[in-house]
């Protein structure tokens, strides 16, 4: 991992948080640039600072102005950034427009600052700054993770320890993936992935899930690995495309694994994949949840969905990274997953806005989900019917939705 670090309009490269950061990282590993904002228009500062990215695993930080170019830049390359005390709207602030900056880079900041949120993005606003003394407002309506801290604009008290802290909620956020977090009606069906030992694991395969993997990297895992929680189409769809595209775009030197839950699972998927897709044995292996030995992998856990499918719905229970994972997959209830639960897990659960017999309703389990988070339990809200509501109704919760992967 490599830390670009940006100071703000009158800072230095070895600012504050240059300081805390190198109590973190090494040394090398930080990229600490001095600026010159009044001279460079924005659009070419973000191009030089574009040049500095040379890996997939920066981390941007940035300081006011700093955190400005720091949005920025983690949207543009889809990666987290921590922000100080963010002038989002430097068009806006007197302290810039009256410093003799050309008035063309000004309009230049007003053009393109951002209005949507960033979900990338972990903020801390003091609560004495008054060069943004309503700062805070702003960043909770363009950013996923705001904390109210003790500072000034400048200096934010024990700075080192609350970056430390955002950095560990960064990894924890991207434990596990996800290709989509909807719903059967959505546009992007819920699926997650992981990385373990250089191997990929997904969960489910629905056909929107295909279409991002076969984008990434994936010839550089050894092993790849599909859980399926259940065969309805928005989770099972794209299997078939999926290890027929691996195995014929690596020349038939890969294969997925195909891990069902069950026995009577695996014979409703090799019935799909064989005699409706029409794929041949030799392009894959297919084994049950039983036979999987991997230090990963836990359980698969039998729950309640649709009748039709009864007995055949499962979630998972994982070893991530060394932390305790629980993955519900489609389910009427949280029962056979609340004994897997304790302090420090990770659940994963299906939350719906719409009350059904089939999902979980997020208003009836909200109080739950609540007494989970108090007791320690880090939870992400998937398989989303209606996002914006969803998101309204966990605004005020430690509650986060699950992570996305673009």
């Amino acid at each position: 991992m490599k830390i670009l670090n940006l100071h703000g309009f009158m800072g230095e490269a070895d600012n504050k948080n240059y300081k805390a950061l190198c109590g973190i990282f090494p040394a090398e590993d930080i990229i600490s640039p001095k600026l010159n904002y009044k001279e460079t228009s924005p659009e070419k500062l973000i191009e030089q600072l574009s040049d500095m990215v040379d890996t997939d695993e920066f981390i941007f930080v940035g300081q006011s102005l700093g955190g400005w170019y720091a949005d920025k830049l983690s949207r543009k390359f889809k990666r987290p950034c921590i922000l100080t005390n963010p002038c989002n709207y430097p068009y806006k602030l007197k302290l810039i427009t009256a410093s003799g900056i050309d008035s063309e880079f000004v309009e230049q900041y007003r053009k393109m600052s951002s209005f949507d949120e960033n979900e990338r993005a972990y903020t801390l606003c003091s609560d004495a700054d008054t060069i943004l003394p309503d700062n805070y407002t702003d960043c909770v309506k363009l950013f996923r993770t705001v904390k109210r801290v003790h500072g000034s604009h400048s200096t934010i008290e024990n700075v080192e320890e609350h970056i430390s802290d955002m950095l560990a909620e960064i990894q924890n956020d991207s434990l596990l993936m996800f290709l989509g977090r909807g719903s059967a009606f959505a546009d992007e069906h819920n699926s997650a992935f992981f990385v373990e030992d250089n191997e990929l694991v997904l969960i489910d395969c629905p056909a929107t899930s295909y279409q991002k993997v076969k984008k990434m990297n994936w010839e550089q895992y050894d092993n790849i690995y599909i859980l399926i929680t259940h065969t309805h189409g928005d989770h099972s769809g794209g299997v078939g495309t999926m290890l027929q595209y691996v195995w014929f775009a690596s020349y038939m030197k890969k294969k997925v694994t195909i891990v069902a839950p069950s026995e009577e699972v695996k014979e409703d998927l090799l019935l799909l994949l064989m005699r409706i897709e029409g794929c041949e044995q030799a392009w894959f292996n297919i084994i049950t949840a039983d036979e999987l030995d991997k230090k990963w992998f836990i359980s698969a856990v039998p729950t309640i969905h649709v009748k039709p499918l009864e007995g055949k719905c499962f979630g998972y229970h994982l070893n991530i990274r060394g932390n305790n994972v629980v993955y519900t997959g489609d389910t009427a209830t949280l029962e056979p997953f609340r004994p897997l639960l304790k302090n420090g897990s990770f659940l994963y659960t299906e939350a719906a806005f719409y009350k059904s017999e089939v999902h979980l309703c997020l208003k009836d389990m909200l109080p739950e989900f609540i007494r989970l988070t108090d007791g320690g339990v880090h939870i992400y809200i998937m398989h989303l019917d209606v996002e914006d509501e969803i998101k309204r109704m966990i605004s005020n919760t430690t509650l986060k939705l699950a992570r996305l992967y673009d």
